[in-house]
C-alpha cells in the first residue's frame, strides 16, 4: 500500500492507497512542536483503529508546506515504515510545464493539486484548494502551469475578525441562507463565506478571460471546499480528495525514484 502525506499549516492529511483506491483517511491537527515520537503515536493508534498493519504500507509519498515539519516527517516515515518518503517538489516527473518565474517557489500541495486535477480531469482547468489559504491554479489543454492567485482562506478570514476587533465574536463556517444578516453572527459569517463564494465566482470568470478559455473546467478541492460549494453560481467538480490522489499519481510517475 501506498501511504500519502500531506502537511498543511493548518492539518495534516494522510490517505492510504490500496492500488487507485483510497481506502481511508484521517486529518491531524499541524502542530510545529510535535515530535517524530509524537506524531507516530497518533498515527499508529488511527492504523489500529482501521485495522491497517504498519508492514502493509510499501510506500509513502510526502508533501509539505510547512518546512520544520518536513524533516519530522522523514524521520517518522523511516521509523515507522522503514522506507524512505518521495518528497514533493517541481524537480519531479510531473506532466506539467512550469512556466512561472521561479518553480521551485511552487507549495506542494498546489504542485500534488495541478498534478491530480490535469491528470485526473484534462485540461485546460482551473484548480482551486480551499483551505489554510485560498489557492487558485490555472493548466493548460497541453499541461502547461500558467500562473495563479493566492488569497486568505475562509478560517484566516474569520479569525482575523476576531483578534483584530474588540467586540465581534469567534463563529461557525456557515452560509447563511441570505446575504442579509439580522445578528452580529450572521452578518459575520454572510460577509466571510458568501464573501468567499462571489470571490471564488468572479476570481473563475476572470481567469477564464485572462486565459483565453471561456470553458476551461473548474476543480474545487481542499479542507473547506464543502462550504463554498453549494453557493457557487459556476459549474464545478467538487473533489475533496484531490490532493490525496494528485500525491498518488506523482509517486506513480516518480516510482524509479523510490527503488
Amino acid at each position: 500500500m501506498l501511504l500519502a502525506i500531506d502537511v498543511g499549516n493548518t492539518n495534516i492529511v494522510c490517505g492510504l492507497f490500496d492500488g487507485t483506491v483510497l481506502r481511508d483517511s484521517w486529518r491531524l491537527t499541524t502542530d510545529r512542536g510535535k515530535t517524530a515520537d509524537e506524531y507516530s503515536v497518533f498515527i499508529r493508534s488511527l492504523f489500529q483503529f482501521s485495522d491497517v498493519q504498519l508492514g502493509d504500507v510499501e510506500s509513502v509519498v510526502l508533501a509539505s508546506v510547512v518546512p520544520p515539519l518536513t524533516p519530522i516527517m522523514r524521520r517518522l516515515v523511516d521509523r515507522m515504515f522503514h522506507v524512505q518518503p518521495l518528497v514533493i517538489s517541481t524537480a519531479l516527473n510531473t506532466n506539467i510545464t512550469w512556466e512561472v518565474e521561479s518553480p521551485s517557489e511552487m507549495g506542494a500541495d498546489r504542485i500534488a493539486d495541478c498534478v491530480g486535477g490535469y491528470m485526473k480531469y484534462g485540461g485546460p482547468c482551473i484548480i482551486i484548494d480551499l483551505g489554510t489559504a485560498t489557492t487558485f491554479n490555472f493548466v493548460s489543454g497541453d499541461g502547461r502551469y500558467l500562473g495563479g492567485s493566492i488569497a486568505p482562506g475562509l478560517l484566516n478570514s474569520s479569525e482575523s475578525l476576531f483578534t483584530k476587533t474588540a467586540k465581534l465574536p469567534r463563529i461557525e463556517l456557515e452560509r447563511p441562507a441570505t446575504s442579509l444578516g439580522i445578528d452580529t453572527i450572521t452578518q459575520m459569517q454572510v460577509g466571510v463565506v458568501w464573501g468567499m463564494v462571489f470571490m471564488v465566482d468572479g476570481m473563475i470568470q476572470r481567469i477564464r478571460r485572462d486565459a483565453g478559455c471561456p470553458d476551461a473546467r473548474v476543480i474545487l478541492t481542499g479542507g473547506l471546499s464543502s462550504v463554498v460549494v453549494p453557493g457557487l453560481q459556476t459549474t464545478c467538480v467538487h473533489d475533496p480528495n484531490l490532493t490525496l490522489d494528485g500525491l498518488r499519481i506523482l509517486f506513480e510517475l516518480n516510482r524509479n525514484r523510490t527503488e
